[in-house]
């Protein structure tokens, strides 16, 4: 193991993990990743979908095209790593709803397969939209295959839990592990946790604002079909798992959401929890994703990219090794730490979770 690296990615999200595999695939940087390893029994913290209800435009052009790349990449390092999926966004309050029918205007002229849905177990005043051929990170899959991939690669995973960092101010770090320590010429915090965890609140940009969050796996009391569906004004997403147990993401109190699974979940009552787990979020406060250095530091942080934020990696990547084409490299301008109202240019609609 040489001393040295080009990239350090902190993360244990898919995202994270792709990454590292581009950066080092694609762009030949020598690349470390400090990460939780897969484990079979860990519970599903996110829905990692191609393709989401997003009012911007340049957003969803980026992400179709960033998308194709990503799943070229994937099938590079196993075999059905995603699943082909129909999710449902439901929307309950005229904000939500105005929207997710901007979606639908912009999905028809972009052709993305946007359609409504009449759905009688629904409650009256509510609109649901279904994006058909959705791709969805398997994780099960996902994990091990990924691992392998990029140890292929020359790709050093650490375990977390046993790595210590130093982080300084130029964006570099000092890796401690095991061996001798590793230095890393920049650093990239990829996924919430590694945020919260590494940074003080007074080197975190000030868009980024801290938010509760639960991942929940529950047993149904009997079997149904139940796609990938997301409720965009309870917080809750909500799909099945192989195993047929439910996998929930609950953004917002978690002291109501098992009350709001429940609710959101009625031919399938009861249910039988089988597990819970806290996680920890960043939001940004305009809905825009942050993209860009903390305050104080050149350490870059990755935050508020939603649920499709794993299938922008690509772009990313491009941007981490000064090579974005100028169309991305006006899509993130806006999008990190920004000065007025200048992050304004790239706010989106987001729920708040009742």
């Amino acid at each position: 193991m040489s001393s040295a690296c080009d990239h350090l990615v902190i993360g244990s999200n898919p995202l994270a993990a792709l990454l590292a595999a581009l950066l080092a695939t694609e762009h030949g940087r020598r690349v470390a990743l400090v990460t939780d390893p897969y484990s079979p029994f860990a519970m599903r913290r996110s829905f990692d979908l191609s393709m989401a209800p997003l009012t911007r435009p340049e957003t969803l052009l980026l992400l179709r095209r960033c998308g194709a790349e990503t799943l070229a990449l994937l099938g590079r390092a196993g075999r059905s790593l995603v699943d082909r999926v129909d999710p449902l966004f439901i929307a309950e309050t005229p904000a939500s709803q105005a929207a997710l029918g901007h979606f639908r205007h912009l999905a028809r002229l972009l052709d993305i397969a946007a359609e409504t849905v009449a759905d009688r177990a629904a409650a009256s005043g509510t609109a649901t939209c279904r994006i058909r051929g959705v791709s969805l990170i398997a994780p099960e899959r996902f994990g091990p295959a990924m691992e392998s991939f990029l140890d292929r690669h020359g790709v050093r995973r650490l375990d977390r839990l046993s790595t210590t960092l130093t982080l300084r101010k130029d964006g570099s770090c000092t890796i401690g592990t095991d061996g001798r320590p590793v230095e890393a010429a920049a650093t990239v915090l990829a996924d919430d946790a590694a945020i919260l965890t590494l940074l003080p609140p007074e080197a975190r940009d000030r868009s980024l604002v801290p938010a509760a969050a639960v991942a929940m796996l529950a047993q149904p009391a009997r079997p149904a079909t139940l796609p990938p569906t997301v409720l965009l004004d309870r917080g809750v997403m909500v799909g099945r798992e192989p195993s047929g147990a439910i996998a929930a993401v609950l953004e917002g109190d978690p002291a109501t959401a098992s009350a709001r699974l429940a609710a959101s979940v009625p031919r399938m009552l009861p249910l039988r929890r089988a597990g819970e787990a806290p996680l920890a979020r960043l939001l940004t406060q305009d809905a825009a994703p942050f993209v860009g250095p903390g305050r104080g530091h050149k350490a870059m942080l990755v935050a508020g990219l939603g649920m499709t934020g794993a299938f922008l990696a690509p772009a990313i990547a491009r941007l981490l090794v000064g090579n974005a084409p100028a169309d991305e490299a006006a899509w993130f301008a806006p999008r990190g730490p920004g000065r007025g109202n200048q992050r304004l240019d790239a706010a989106d609609y987001v729920a708040d979770p009742r």
